[in-house]
């Protein structure tokens, strides 16, 4: 059953990120923000980092500043994503610096939240596509096609994360599962719409 859920979660957010993206601004932003909510405040829970309240605040907060640099600097679009990355990363590692020497879990709360924050960032993604289908003249072919791909993509991403999830973790974690995945793939997205459309003309 929670296994279930977790892919419903997938699908409900992978069609969410494809109804944004044909919707337009603000909805893009807005679901960007939401993906980097969730992932902020249920992936430390679904993968029991032990400091949990400061990567809460890490990973929200790289996924909303990496979202509205997206949607302000729309001519750089992706370009300042590493940057937001390396700050968040370097958070990282101090907010497991100040637990202190002979903390239980350090490196696996480190990788747990590198993953989060790839997560949270990369869901800007969205926005970018969603300008690059504007540019495109809003073909729905080339949305569909992106979204078959990243259909397939978040099967095989979702899988293993399903695999590998805990067996037990509070409910805002498992939506955090689900979530993960298609936020994770939010550049992915942005390049497979380029490379079709490339294919296409």
């Amino acid at each position: 059953m929670r296994y279930a859920m977790i892919a419903a979660c997938s699908v409900l957010t992978l069609l969410a990120a494809l109804g944004a993206v044909a919707a337009g601004p603000p909805v893009p932003l807005l679901l960007a923000v939401a993906m980097s909510v969730v992932i902020g405040f249920g992936w430390p829970a679904a993968t029991g980092i032990p400091a949990r309240h400061r990567h809460n605040v890490v990973m929200s907060a790289a996924g909303v500043v990496a979202a509205a640099l997206v949607q302000v600097l729309p001519g750089q679009q992706l370009v300042w994503l590493p940057a937001v990355v390396g700050v968040a990363l370097m958070t990282v590692f101090l907010a497991e610096l100040v637990r202190g020497e002979g903390a239980a879990q350090r490196l696996e709360s480190a990788i747990a939240s590198t993953a989060g924050v790839l997560a949270a960032v990369s869901s800007s993604g969205w926005i970018a596509l969603a300008a690059d289908y504007r540019a495109a003249g809003a073909d729905p072919g080339l949305l569909v096609g992106v979204g078959a791909v990243l259909a397939g993509l978040v099967a095989l991403v979702g899988a293993r994360v399903i695999a590998a999830a805990p067996r037990t973790s509070p409910r805002r974690g498992v939506v955090a599962l689900g979530v993960t995945p298609v936020a994770f793939l939010g550049v992915g997205a942005v390049f497979t719409a380029r490379v079709l459309g490339a294919v296409v003309a």
